[in-house]
């Protein structure tokens, strides 16, 4: 696929930020630059529903998109433009993304930009490669939506302060006081990234093991049943059998978890967001327990919602993981046999002592609030907006602040939103997953009962009882004479 034709824009040295179109090119004002207000991306790769799916991922971030169907007509396009992000393709015939990510590294015009592998199977030699080349970061394909924005995002923040740490080099010496914080900054950054990207391989390989395990776990279960149905087994062989079948029972309830967050909901179903609260809690059982975290659960189990299981099981682990990490700077809570008998234990008055997570599910009017409060150190009025920023902070690494983003970013694809109270009620934080009723119960309609029709024997009197009334007024007729003499 040729290159599409683009505008030559006006003459500006390599690495600068493209002029916001209708305007003057941004002035330096001291050591401050203007950020990327529309910034240039080429996206390479030899398949055009790949070209149009990162085409339309790039839209959303109002992004100036450039396309190439070849490593060599990209090289070629990059000695004639400058973008501020490129993202490649690994497989391609003829040049490949790794000899395209070298071209542009060893030249000079183009090595501060970043780039962004597409890969379909990430390997480790491969991401290894790779990285020693300068790529900054992978993709996988099928390329998410959510995960291409914030990796996208994360890429150009990279490059604006790579151009911010340029102007103060170059800038006079009373304005180089931010270059050490700059510099840490980027390098605390670069180290999220990293363990992002292998956090996100990790989860890949639990969830190819949880799908391989899940079936002959099933079949495993089922063998138990039937074996302890036969009657000639002797009570200490059914015994543990029956131990081994809680186990197992036990194994397979967490699988199911696991792949309710892990595996992605093809269709919206019916859920109960109750028990989608619990299933999360349970897989962050062993967190709470090893931080010392007390989790108080008020969850109405009448409550029904209808929408994708995995997407808003993900929104909640972010927020709880957010609850914990509130704690976390504590330490552990380790407890000694012998030698802490003797301490005293916190008060119970004084919630600061004792680390909470509180989670409330209910229904109130037309709208379901998912409550996740905690008393950690709170978060300050004027970072309130700040903490939906992909990759914005305060906790040191590998803490990367993206869960917070991705959270909102699902809850208001489901047509909901999170509401931020510091300090809440009672508590130091509170996060409220606000979602629309969707599920209306309807009663049955109260049939009315037919009014009842009359008998025969009712409607029309009988031979018998014309013959009583006969009888009884010519009784009457005799009687009257009588009474009147």
């Amino acid at each position: 696929m040729p290159p599409v034709p683009v505008k030559p824009p006006p003459a500006r040295s390599p690495g600068a930020l493209p002029p916001r179109a209708g305007m003057p090119p941004a002035q330096k004002v001291g050591a401050k630059v203007v950020q990327i207000v529309r910034p240039r991306v080429l996206a390479v790769d030899d398949t055009p529903d790949a070209l149009r799916q990162l085409r339309d991922c790039l839209k959303a971030l109002n992004a100036e998109c450039f396309t190439c169907g070849s490593g060599n007509s990209a090289v070629e396009f990059l000695g004639k433009e400058l973008v501020d992000l490129a993202i490649v393709d690994v497989s391609m015939p003829g040049m490949d993304g790794f000899e395209v990510c070298r071209a542009i590294k060893h030249d000079p015009r183009t090595a501060d930009i970043p780039v962004i592998l597409v890969t379909g199977d990430i390997k480790s030699e491969d991401t290894n490669r790779g990285i020693e080349l300068g790529a900054f970061d992978y993709l996988t394909k099928p390329v998410d939506p959510h995960e291409c924005t914030v990796r996208v995002h994360a890429a150009l923040q990279m490059k604006r302060l790579m151009e911010e740490l340029k102007v103060q080099l170059m800038a006079p010496e009373e304005q180089r006081r931010a270059q050490a914080e700059l510099t840490q900054k980027m390098t605390d950054f670069q180290h999220g990234m990293t363990t992002t990207h292998w956090q996100k391989r990790f989860g890949q390989l639990a969830a190819s093991f949880v799908d391989d395990i899940h079936f002959p776990l099933a079949h495993a279960l089922a063998s138990l049943q039937i074996l302890m149905v036969d009657e000639r087994l002797k009570d200490d062989v059914r015994q543990r059998l029956l131990l081994l079948h809680a186990q197992f029972r036990k194994v397979n309830d967490h699988l199911r978890r696991l792949i309710n967050i892990s595996v992605y909901s093809r269709s919206p179903q019916l859920l109960r967001p109750a028990e989608l609260v619990a299933d999360v809690t349970r897989l962050l059982e062993p967190e709470f327990t090893y931080h010392g975290i007390v989790l108080d659960l008020q969850l109405d189990p009448t409550i029904e919602w209808w929408g994708m299981r995995s997407e808003i099981s993900r929104a909640i682990l972010y927020l709880l993981h957010n609850a914990i990490e509130a704690h976390t700077e504590k330490g552990p809570v380790i407890k000694r046999r012998f030698e802490d008998e003797g301490d005293e234990e916190p008060s119970k008055d004084d919630p600061n002592k004792v680390p909470i997570i509180m989670v409330l599910a209910e229904q109130t009017g037309d709208t379901i609030v998912i409550q996740i409060r905690d008393n950690g150190p709170g978060i300050p009025p004027e970072l309130h907006e700040r903490i939906w920023d992909p990759y914005f902070t305060t906790k040191t690494p590998p803490h990367t602040g993206a869960g917070l983003h991705l959270a909102r970013a699902i809850v208001r694809a489901a047509g909901g939103e999170i509401q931020l109270q510091s300090p809440g009620p009672a508590c130091s934080t509170q996060f409220s997953v606000v979602l629309p009723v969707n599920v209306i119960l309807e009663e049955p309609p109260v049939e009315e009962a037919p009014p009842e029709e009359p008998s025969p024997e009712e409607a029309e009197p009988s031979l018998s009882e014309e013959a009583d009334a006969a009888l009884t007024a010519s009784q009457a007729q005799e009687e009257e004479p009588a009474a009147q003499a």
